[in-house]
C-alpha cells in the first residue's frame, strides 16, 4: 500500500517538477557566476595534474593569501544618512510630562462700562479659588482697571464676543485646563462651589454644562447662568468656530452659542454630571436687600452656583458674604456632627473612652522613642523668654514671640469670659509654656492671674490650648533654573589672607575643572595705612602681592579663562555694601546673580546650585546660614587636622549671627539701595549708601518687600578663622562681632574640659614646685 501512494498518479507533476528546477539550476549556475580571472578545472584528469601543480606554484596576484580580509560591496545598496540622536528636551514641570492639567478657567465676558464695578466685584470674589480668571471685552481699552487681567478684541460686534473669546481660549490654555466656564459679567459666581464641582465630575466625557433654556424641546444652556465645557468639548469646537461666526444671526448670545455646540459636537445642554447637578438661580431684576429675607428659605436659591442678574455691586458683595457666612454655619454644624460621632466611636475602642483625643480630630501629641526625641518646652513670661535655644540662657520676649504669645492670651481671654461670663476679671499672663509637634502644631499652657468677682480674691488658673497646624498650601513661586552664572564675591582682609589660597584651590576643584558657570571676584581690602604698589615703587610694597601672583598662575593653567577678577577697596572699616560697590562699577549685567562669601568657604557644587534655586530676582534673597568651624587645636587632637569639615556639633555649628554670605540679583541690590538713599537723603540722593547707617546687605533688603529666605545649609561649611572685632564698627555690629568670636572658639563643653586640664595642669606644676622648694633631709 505504500508503494503505491508513492508512485500514485498524484507524486508524478511534483517529482517531474522537482527534478526540472534541480536540472536547471546545475545549467545555469555556472553562467551567473562565471568571472574572467577565475579558472575552471571540473576533471582533472592524467594528462592535467602538471598544469594543476603549476597553478598551485603560480604566485597569487593580490599578495600573501593568508592576508586576505572580504570585503562588502555596497555600491548596490542604498546609502542611508548618519542620523543625528537629537538631545530630549524635558518639560519644566512633571505635570507637563504627565499630562497633568489646572482644573478651572473661567472666563467673563465684561462690559466696558461695567468693568470697574461689576468686573472687580467678580474679580475679588473668585479670583482667589479658580485657576484662571480672564475678562473680554468686545473693543479696545485705554487703560483697564490696576490688578485686572483683561482681554480686548478689536472686533466691535457684540454679537460675535462670545466665539471670539472661544477662540481666544482655545489657542492659549487649551492644553493647560480640564474645564472652561464662562458667564456674563452681571452674574454672581460662588467659585469655590464650582471648583467642587467640577472635581467630581469625570474629564474622560464630552460634557456642555449649564442651566437649560426655559423652553420646551430646548437643547442650549442659558449662558446668563453660566456654562461649562470640558476639555474635549472644546477641543472639537475649536477647529470649526469660523461657522460659528458666519451663523451667529441671533442677537441672543445664547442662542449662537448653543447652535454652534449643536453644529460642533453634537451635543444637547445637560444639567447633571456625575450624579451632581448644576444649579443656578435666574430671576428678573435680583436686589439683596429686597429678595434675601424672602429667598433665605429657598433650597434652589441656597444650592445654586451662580446668581442672575445682579447689577448692583453692593448687591454682588452683599451677596457673597450671605453665601460664605452660610458655608461656614454648614461647616460648623458638619464639624459638630463628626466630633459627636467621634467621641461616640472612640468608647467603643478597647482603650475605652479616655483614649480620646484632645482637641479632637487633632493627632495625639508625638511618643518619644529615645531621650533625644523628647521635645522641649519653652519657658516664657510677659517680658522673656527662657532658654529657646542651646545658647542663650534668656531673652526678650519680642518680634514675632511677642506677636503669638499676645493672641494666645487674648485667645484665653475670650474664651474665659464666655464660659465663665462676669465670673472673673482677666488680669493678665503670669508665666507660660509652648511647644512646636511637628505632627501636631503648637502647644500652650498658660498660668493667668483672674480676680474673682464674688469672692473678692485672685485666683491662678491654668489653661491648656493647641494652635493646630492648618492645611498646607504650595505658595506660587517664579521659575528658576540651575543655569545662571553665580558672580561670587570675596572681600580679603589682611587677617584673611592665610585662607584665600585654600580657597582659591577649592574653586579651581569646584568651578575651573567642572567649566561651572560662575566668575570670582576678588576684593582686596586696604586699610587707611596700607595701599597697595604704585607704578614707581616695588612690588614688594603691596601687602597681597603674593595672592595676585597665585591668581595670575590660575589664569595660566586654564588658558580659556580662569574667570577671576581683582578688585581694590580702599577704607578702614569698610561694609558689604562698600564691598558690592566696587563689584558693581565692574559689572555690566544688571540682572546678575551675585554672591557675596567670606574666604574662610569651601564651595560645592550643591551649594551653587541651591544658590541659583533659592535666589528669585525681584521676590526671593537668599541668606544661607554657614557651618563654622571651631578653633582645630581645640577639637582635634593631634596634627595633621583633617582637611574636610564634618557636620558634628563637636565640629563646629552653624553660626545664626553670621550675615556673611547674601545671594541677590544686582537689579534688586540697586533698587533697594536707591530706595533707601531716597529715604535718607532731603531733596537729593545720597552718593554713598556708605554714609548712612545700613551697612550690611540683610538690614538693607528688609526695607524692601523682598522675601529673605535664611535657613542653615550643610553644603556651606567655613574653616575657622581668627575673628578681628575693629571697635570702630556700629556698635550693634561689634557687639554681633563679640558674640560670635566667643561662639565660634569651641562649645561649652570643649571649653569646660579645657579649662578642666588647665587648672589640673596649673595645680601640678603647683605641687611640683613646691616640692621643690623643701630642703633636703
Amino acid at each position: 500500500m505504500l508503494t503505491m501512494k508513492l508512485f500514485s498518479r498524484p507524486a508524478y507533476p511534483v517529482l517531474s517538477g522537482i527534478c526540472i528546477g534541480i536540472s536547471l539550476s546545475l545549467v545555469c549556475l555556472p553562467y551567473f557566476y562565471l568571472d574572467e580571472s577565475c579558472e575552471f578545472i571540473l576533471v582533472p584528469s592524467e594528462t592535467q595534474l602538471p598544469q594543476m601543480h603549476n597553478i598551485k606554484q603560480k604566485a597569487w596576484p593580490y599578495g600573501n593569501p593568508d592576508d586576505f580580509e572580504p570585503r562588502i560591496n555596497l555600491d548596490s545598496k542604498p546609502v542611508r544618512g548618519n542620523v543625528e540622536k537629537g538631545k530630549m528636551i524635558r518639560p519644566r514641570f512633571a505635570a507637563s510630562e504627565l499630562g497633568i492639567r489646572e482644573k478651572l478657567f473661567l472666563g467673563v465676558n465684561a462690559r466696558r462700562d461695567t468693568l470697574n464695578t461689576l468686573g472687580v466685584a467678580i474679580n475679588r470674589t473668585a479670583a482667589q479659588f479658580v485657576d484662571k480668571l480672564l475678562f473680554f471685552v468686545e473693543a479696545q481699552m485705554e487703560q483697564a482697571p490696576n490688578g485686572l487681567p483683561v482681554v480686548s478684541f478689536k472686533d466691535e460686534r457684540n454679537v460675535l464676543q462670545p466665539f471670539h473669546t472661544m477662540k481666544y481660549v482655545a489657542d492659549q490654555y487649551l492644553e493647560e485646563y480640564d474645564w472652561f466656564m464662562f458667564i456674563e459679567d452681571n452674574t454672581y459666581i460662588r467659585a469655590e462651589q464650582v471648583v467642587e464641582f467640577v472635581s467630581h465630575v469625570s474629564i474622560s466625557q464630552d460634557l456642555y454644562l449649564g442651566r437649560m433654556v426655559d423652553e420646551l424641546q430646548s437643547l442650549y444652556c442659558d449662558l446668563r447662568s453660566g456654562i461649562i465645557f470640558s476639555n474635549t468639548a472644546l477641543r472639537k469646537m475649536a477647529p470649526q468656530l469660523e461657522w460659528c461666526t458666519k451663523n451667529a444671526f441671533s442677537m441672543d448670545h445664547t442662542d449662537n452659542v448653543g447652535r454652534c455646540v449643536l453644529h460642533t459636537t453634537g451635543l444637547a445642554c445637560t444639567p447633571t454630571a456625575s450624579g451632581r447637578n448644576f444649579s443656578s438661580f435666574l430671576s428678573h431684576d435680583f436686589v439683596f436687600d429686597r429678595d434675601v429675607a424672602r429667598l433665605r428659605a429657598n433650597p434652589v436659591f441656597n444650592a445654586s452656583l451662580t446668581v442672575h442678574p445682579v447689577n448692583d455691586v453692593r448687591s454682588m458683595y452683599k451677596l457673597h458674604r450671605y453665601f460664605c457666612e452660610r458655608d461656614m454655619a454648614l461647616a460648623e454644624e458638619e464639624i459638630a456632627s463628626i466630633e459627636a460621632e467621634m467621641k461616640v466611636t472612640a468608647c467603643l475602642t478597647p482603650q475605652g473612652c479616655s483614649h480620646l483625643p484632645w482637641p479632637i480630630s487633632v493627632s495625639e501629641p508625638s511618643q518619644p522613642k529615645n531621650r533625644f526625641d523628647v521635645i522641649r518646652w519653652d519657658y516664657f513670661t510677659p517680658t522673656h523668654m527662657y532658654f529657646p535655644n542651646d545658647h542663650d540662657n534668656m531673652v526678650p520676649l519680642r518680634g514675632a514671640d511677642k506677636l503669638d504669645v499676645d493672641d494666645v492670651v487674648g485667645f484665653s481671654e475670650r474664651k474665659l469670659e464666655d464660659k465663665y461670663p462676669g465670673r472673673y476679671a482677666f488680669q493678665g499672663l503670669v508665666s507660660g509654656y509652648r511647644r512646636f509637634d511637628p505632627s501636631r502644631g503648637l502647644d500652650y499652657l498658660l498660668d493667668v492671674a483672674l480676680d474673682d468677682v464674688q469672692k473678692g480674691s485672685r485666683v491662678h488658673k491654668r489653661i491648656r490650648l493647641v494652635k493646630p497646624l492648618s492645611h498646607m498650601e504650595v505658595v506660587p513661586m517664579p521659575y528658576v533654573t540651575e543655569n545662571s552664572r553665580v558672580h561670587i564675591v570675596v572681600p580679603v582682609n589682611d587677617f584673611e589672607m592665610a585662607v584665600l589660597p585654600k580657597f582659591l584651590q577649592v574653586y579651581a576643584e569646584t568651578c575651573l575643572e567642572r567649566n561651572d558657570n560662575s566668575q570670582l571676584y576678588v576684593v582686596f581690602v586696604y586699610s587707611s595705612a596700607a595701599a597697595p604698589a604704585a607704578p614707581g615703587q616695588e612690588e614688594s610694597a603691596d601687602e597681597f602681592s603674593a595672592l595676585r601672583a597665585t591668581i595670575a598662575d590660575y589664569e595660566k593653567r586654564f588658558p580659556e579663562g580662569a574667570r577671576i577678577t581683582t578688585l581694590d577697596l580702599r577704607k578702614a572699616v569698610p561694609s558689604q555694601l562698600d564691598v558690592v560697590e566696587v563689584v558693581a562699577k565692574r559689572m555690566q549685567e544688571q540682572d546678575a546673580l551675585l554672591l557675596v562669601a567670606s574666604a574662610g568657604v569651601l564651595l560645592e557644587t550643591e551649594f551653587l546650585n541651591r544658590v541659583r534655586m533659592q535666589t528669585i530676582r525681584r521676590t526671593q534673597v537668599f541668606l544661607p546660614i554657614a557651618f563654622f568651624q571651631y578653633h582645630p587645636k581645640i577639637i582635634y587632637e593631634k596634627k595633621p587636622y583633617p582637611e574636610a569639615i564634618e557636620i558634628s556639633k563637636d565640629v563646629g555649628f552653624f553660626d545664626r549671627h553670621s550675615f556673611d554670605h547674601v545671594a541677590f540679583y544686582l537689579s534688586d541690590y540697586v533698587l533697594a539701595r536707591d530706595a533707601y538713599s531716597a529715604d535718607v537723603a532731603t531733596g537729593h540722593r545720597l552718593q554713598s549708601t556708605a554714609s548712612a547707617n545700613v551697612t550690611d546687605l540683610c538690614s538693607l533688603f528688609l526695607r524692601t518687600d523682598l522675601h529673605l529666605f535664611r535657613a542653615p545649609d550643610p553644603a556651606l561649611k567655613h574653616a575657622w578663622l581668627p575673628r578681628r572685632c575693629n571697635p570702630l564698627l556700629p556698635e550693634a555690629e561689634y557687639h554681633r562681632c563679640l558674640v560670635r568670636r566667643g561662639e565660634g572658639l569651641a562649645s561649652r563643653s570643649q571649653l569646660a574640659m579645657l579649662i578642666l586640664k588647665q587648672q589640673r595642669a596649673n595645680k601640678a606644676n603647683d605641687i611640683s614646685a613646691s616640692s621643690s622648694s623643701l630642703p633636703a633631709a
